[in-house]
């Protein structure tokens, strides 16, 4: 999740409470170790990029904790690749019970893009406190 979140960076999770578009969840990955990611895409959900812009059910969707690292590309490049769900995931819908999540790091993420879709069977819960450093101490934005 860098820049979001650094390496090395302890967190408070929250278990309690449902899942919601954009949250920081915690997860069990398929390599058998834990992934923090952000939720983008919600069961139900229709999930496109074009031109660096998130479309869910082909309604632009706006990604302001995004800005700053777009802001930074000197390749002329985006942040995101143009891509849809269906190009990924086989699903032109995200089916019932399963979430699509991203990095915030977006060119070098390893995330549903790459590891399909998460099982809400499968998350631990939501990052919503940073502990540890101290001077980083603060909620999970």
């Amino acid at each position: 999740m860098m820049p979001t979140l650094q390496n090395g960076e302890r967190m408070i999770v929250n278990k309690l409470g449902g899942i919601h578009r954009f949250d920081i969840v915690v997860f069990h990955a398929p390599e058998k170790k834990d992934y923090i990611k952000r939720v983008i895409g919600l069961p139900g959900d229709t999930l496109a990029y074009k031109n660096d812009q998130l479309y869910i059910n082909d309604q632009k969707v706006a990604e302001p904790y995004l800005t700053a690292y777009k802001r930074e590309i000197v390749d002329g490049g985006t942040l995101t690749e143009d891509f849809t769900l269906e190009e990924y995931t086989n699903y032109k819908k995200i089916p019932a019970g399963y979430y699509f999540v991203m990095g915030d790091n977006r060119r070098n993420s390893k995330d549903s893009r790459y590891i399909g879709l998460i099982e809400e069977e499968q998350f631990v819960g939501k990052a919503k406190i940073v502990f540890w450093p101290i001077d980083q101490f603060g909620t999970v934005q």
